[in-house]
């Protein structure tokens, strides 16, 4: 395992809790509405994919613990816009990969969403 590959699974196991995230997700799904749910989702799926090269996976997960983290811009405690800062950037994130999203992490990602808000 080269240099890139070591720092890159260090970085993933230490940086993405990927229950927190998804308890994070389903405790403010209803305040994010479902347009951010659903991005959220479609940049894990990328993350998660195989193919999204490794560069690109630093960049999602760069945002997706930028969500997750409780220091931020401006304090998710604030009310509706507390969580602003997290979706500009989740939003900024997404239209850079959207070209790379599949139609089946588009899907899943849909699916996803509606169940949690469903």
């Amino acid at each position: 395992m080269n240099k890139t590959d070591e720092f890159q699974r260090k970085f993933q196991q230490r940086r993405l809790n990927e229950g927190r995230f998804l308890h994070k997700l389903k405790t403010y799904a209803f305040r994010l509405g479902q347009p951010a749910i659903k991005q959220l989702y479609a940049l894990y799926f990328l993350f998660k994919a195989p193919t999204t090269p490794k560069r690109s996976k630093m960049i999602i997960v760069g945002a997706l613990v930028y969500f997750l983290s409780p220091i931020d811009a401006i304090p998710d405690l604030l009310g509706p816009l507390g969580f602003s800062d997290d979706l500009a950037v989740i939003a900024l994130v997404y239209a850079q990969f959207k070209a790379f999203m599949t139609d089946d992490i588009i899907a899943r990602a849909q699916a996803a969403a509606e169940r949690l808000l469903h």
